[in-house]
């Protein structure tokens, strides 16, 4: 009988769950800024490095910039959907970079729900969970900021990362990636609805386009 019940409040908490993803809501536009944090046997061997302490996700369509600051080596990523590909931009020498050494080109893996929640800036967050071959990725994603997923259609390389299949095009507010020896946890600290002019997030004029990122 307990079973019975168990199994009878985990479909209705799907179904809830779901019922809130399928609500339409405008896509998001504007910035989500996230603080970064590593802890784990491993991390001090990456802090000697100074990794970036926040990341600053910019979005308009399906156009978006992710900035690393903090650390002793920013980076900016642009997602470029006319071109489909992901830049790394070096704004001192005006020039944007199409690949990146050590990156590895980004594989959908399906979310499924994990029937847990929690509140990030006043909102509740349903968690769900990736499971990747050197990694476990828990996402705590709320119906209330999302993406047009047609938007993205067809696209292989300049695709968001929280577009994971179960995700619905929702905007992850917390991000918990676990590796062996460390745990990286990314949270929004702050979420602005801004007007962004569509030029901002392009290659800029006159800035020269490389192949091959050498700096890393």
């Amino acid at each position: 009988m307990r079973r019975w019940w168990a199994f009878a409040l985990w479909n209705s908490l799907l179904w809830a769950q779901g019922e809130a993803f399928r609500a339409p809501v405008p896509p998001f536009e504007g910035v989500i800024i996230y603080k970064v944090k590593v802890r784990g046997d491993k991390a001090e061997l990456l802090k000697e490095n100074e990794p970036p302490t926040e990341m600053h996700l910019y979005i308009h369509r399906n156009r978006f910039l992710v900035n690393e600051t903090g650390g002793a080596f920013p980076i900016s990523r642009l997602y470029e959907p006319d071109s489909d590909w992901v830049y790394i931009i070096d704004p001192p020498n005006k020039r944007v970079f199409k690949y990146e050494k050590y990156r590895r080109k980004a594989r959908n893996y399906p979310a499924t729900y994990a029937g847990d929640s929690l509140q990030i800036l006043g909102e509740w967050c349903y968690a769900f969970y990736v499971k990747k071959p050197e990694e476990e990725i828990t996402y705590y994603v709320s119906p209330k900021y999302r993406v047009d997923l047609g938007l993205f259609a067809g696209k292989k390389r300049a695709q968001a990362f929280f577009l994971n299949e179960g995700l619905y095009g929702a905007i992850p507010l917390k991000m918990i990636r676990k590796q062996e020896g460390m745990v990286i946890e990314v949270t929004a600290a702050k979420v602005k609805h801004l007007r962004l002019d569509p030029e901002s997030l392009k290659i800029p004029k006159g800035y020269e386009i490389l192949g091959y990122d050498y700096r890393r």
